[in-house]
Order: C-alpha cells, then sequence, then structure tokens
C-alpha cells in the first residue's frame, strides 16, 4: 500500500472479478460455472436447490446462495453476498428456467404457469433490477438463457414459448439503454437441448433421431456473450453450427409518405388511467 493510499484509507488490493449464475445447479448451469472459473472468475452459484448449489461452487472453488429467483426479495442476499465479500461483478448469467410440455389450455394448471412466469420471467426480470448496478460498476455482461421457443411457435409447449417471448422482448428492449451505461445485455437462444428438462420427451426425440444441441455448446455462447466475446444480442445455438446472431426482420411501417421516425428510448404511454 502506498503512503497515498494509506493516507485516503484505501487498500490496495483489487477486487476479484465475479460472476453471478442463476440456475447454476443445472445442467447448464454447471458447465458455465466451470468455465467461468476457468477464466479466474471466482463463481457464485445461485440456486434454489441449497445443497447441490454449495456442491457445485466447492468443485471451482467459487460460493453459493440459495436463491429463489421469482422472489424479489431474495436478490438481496446475492448482492450482500457479492459486497460483503468485495467482488466485483463482472458477469450475471440467468439461467434459471422451467418447462411446462402442456400442449392444452384446458388442462393449464394454473400454479405450473404462475412457477413457469416467475421463475423464466421474474428471475430474469429481478435479476437486472438487483444487479445491474454492481455490472455498471464494472463494466459487465448480463446474459439470458432463452430459447428457439422464444423465436417461433411451440405447439406441445405454448406456455412456455410466451415466456421466452417474452425474455426476447426485455434483453431487446434494455439492451440499448444497458449499454449506454456500459453495460451488455445478450439473449442466447438454442433450440432443444441434451439435458434432464428434456424427461420422457427424450425417447420420442431420440426415436425421430432428432439432433440435440449439447450442453457445451449452449454454456460456450452464454459464457461468451458474459464475458463480452460475442457481439450478439440475441445468439441461436443449433446442432452443428457456431453461434450467430439472430437477425430480426423489420415490421411494416405506415403509409405515411415520410419515412417512419424512431421512437424515443422514454415514451410516457400507460402513465395515466383512462376515465
Amino acid at each position: 500500500m502506498s503512503s497515498d493510499e494509506r493516507h485516503h484509507g484505501r487498500s490496495a488490493v483489487t477486487p476479484r472479478p465475479a460472476a453471478v449464475v442463476t440456475g447454476g445447479a443445472g445442467d447448464i448451469g454447471r458447465e458455465v460455472v466451470r468455465l467461468l472459473a476457468g477464466h479466474g472468475l471466482h463463481v457464485v452459484v445461485a440456486d434454489i436447490d441449497r445443497d447441490r448449489a454449495q456442491a457445485t461452487a466447492e468443485e471451482v472453488g467459487g460460493t453459493s446462495v440459495p436463491l429463489d429467483v421469482g422472489d424479489p426479495d431474495a436478490w438481496r442476499a446475492v448482492v450482500d453476498h457479492l459486497t460483503g465479500r468485495g467482488l466485483r461483478l463482472d458477469a450475471a448469467v440467468f439461467n434459471a428456467g422451467v418447462a411446462l410440455g402442456e400442449a392444452e389450455i384446458l388442462d393449464l394448471d394454473l400454479t405450473s404457469y404462475r412457477r413457469a412466469w416467475s421463475v423464466n420471467v421474474d428471475g430474469a426480470v429481478f435479476g437486472l433490477r438487483a444487479l445491474v448496478p454492481l455490472l455498471q460498476s464494472a463494466g459487465g455482461h448480463a446474459v439470458v438463457t432463452a430459447s428457439l421457443a422464444g423465436l417461433t411457435a411451440v405447439p406441445f409447449d405454448p406456455v412456455y414459448a410466451m415466456t421466452k417471448h417474452a425474455i426476447i422482448g426485455l434483453v431487446r428492449g434494455y439492451a440499448p439503454t444497458l449499454a449506454a451505461r456500459g453495460v451488455g445485455l445478450h439473449a442466447v437462444c438454442p433450440g432443444l437441448v441434451d439435458t434432464a428438462m428434456l424427461g420422457a420427451a427424450r425417447e420420442e426425440l431420440d426415436r425421430l433421431e432428432f439432433p440435440l444441441v449439447s450442453v457445451a455448446d449452449v454454456a460456450a455462447a452464454l459464457v461468451a456473450c458474459a464475458l463480452g466475446d460475442d457481439p450478439g444480442e440475441v445468439v441461436v445455438v443449433q446442432p452443428g453450427r457456431a453461434p450467430l446472431p439472430y437477425r430480426f426482420p423489420g415490421v411494416p411501417g405506415g403509409r405515411t409518405g415520410t419515412p417512419m421516425p424512431e421512437l424515443p428510448s422514454r415514451l410516457p404511454i400507460g402513465t395515466h388511467r383512462n376515465g
């Protein structure tokens, strides 16, 4: 410590770079944790399964936090965990997710429906609210595990697809404003991935010889985005090909005779009630 640093009461120790991975005890999450640790980051494994989160963290010399991502108050523990250890948040991977596997609207279980929205959507929204200030301080990146289900129709699980469409809208809407504050925001959209989430469907997929995306490929794409190595805002991962940025088609404009102007990032729509 220099005399100037002693005079001002500052430590010469540089904060250790860190990453948070939600759903970090699952198939994809564990591989993401290993890859991030391999890049020298202290990884905080956040998962609702306390024991598996701790075991995963111990494998890489990281730490863990039990977390229900859909509980906004629970995120305080993640922030306290990082700041209490003097960690610098360089990367956040919002990977927690659940599927329903229900194709029939009349059979839709409302408890499962609300849980899917809570984990898949609220988990990203509440996570960003909690961690963006820390990411901004480090100039870090956040990435959400979305799905091809967020880019196309999925008749065998429409509610899951709805939640992933919501994630795509969230990422595309917030990415420009967060980029202006030095925070990258991305979504990774894999096809069907070879994980335990496939459940009983795995047998039918095997019968059809349907190609599955490997866990390793999805994790590599997530980590590339989390470390700022991939410029894609929304990245597609399919079997047998390198990850590629998804190019969204434009929507038809109005026939006004003049080019449609770009909308501002802030527009007070919905701030007043009717009547």
